[in-house]
């Protein structure tokens, strides 16, 4: 009886356990959401940081306005495992080499875009969703 009991309680704690591992998963995103699925833009800028974190990789860009003043552009990627799968890693991305973003603006204003292709410096381009962004 008791066994039961213990076997039934271990259960129903490790299923709430599991529940509660699961609620980030809900609290993500679409990219609908935050950017403008329907526009495709193209920036060009030096690359300043890159941030490997999840949920998204980020990229960080000095662009240079119509004045030629560096504004920062923020470049959110795919989780990181989809970039290794990809064929991108750490090494991949040289900081103060010139980069090429093609990809979905913030619906914000903010100076952000949702990567759908980069363009290293020596020309070679990596697509990182299935749209082709042929700017």
């Amino acid at each position: 009886m008791v066994r039961g009991v213990f076997a039934c309680l271990t259960s129903v704690v490790l299923c709430m356990g599991g529940a509660l591992c699961l609620r980030p998963v809900y609290a993500h995103h679409s990219a609908s959401s935050e950017f403008d699925v329907e526009r495709t833009i193209k920036i060009t800028g030096v690359l300043t940081k890159m941030e490997w974190i999840n949920p998204h990789a980020y990229m960080h860009l000095d662009v240079p306005d119509a004045s030629g003043k560096a504004t920062q552009w923020d470049i959110e990627f795919a989780g990181l495992s989809k970039l290794r799968l990809a064929g991108m890693d750490r090494q991949s991305l040289v900081v103060g080499q010139k980069y090429v973003a093609i990809g979905n603006p913030s619906k914000q204003g903010k100076n952000m875009i949702l990567i759908n292709k980069l363009i290293f410096p020596d020309g070679h381009v990596f697509v990182l969703s299935g749209q082709d962004a042929s700017q």
